[in-house]
């Protein structure tokens, strides 16, 4: 995504979304670590063990989070 910031300028232009820089808005370190990488196996035993019992179902996070952003003008609809 280095070189995509002039992309994401006109993205922002033509929806006019509000100015924002292409790093404001996405942690792509992130991004690239875990879509990058090999498979890996992640177990929840240990954290109920330690009495970490919530969960968040991840679809209707983004979904929430994605709609936030789209009302404060950060990403386009």
């Amino acid at each position: 995504m280095k070189d995509k910031g002039a992309v994401w300028e006109e993205i922002v232009k033509k929806n006019q979304l509000s100015p924002t820089k292409l790093e404001e808005v996405g942690g792509w370190w992130y991004v690239d670590t875990m879509l990058g990488g090999e498979a890996f196996i992640s177990c929840m035993n240990k954290s109920k063990e330690h009495g970490f019992l919530g969960f968040r179902n991840s679809t209707k996070s983004f979904v929430y989070w994605l709609g936030k952003m789209r009302a404060q003008k950060i990403v386009p609809s």
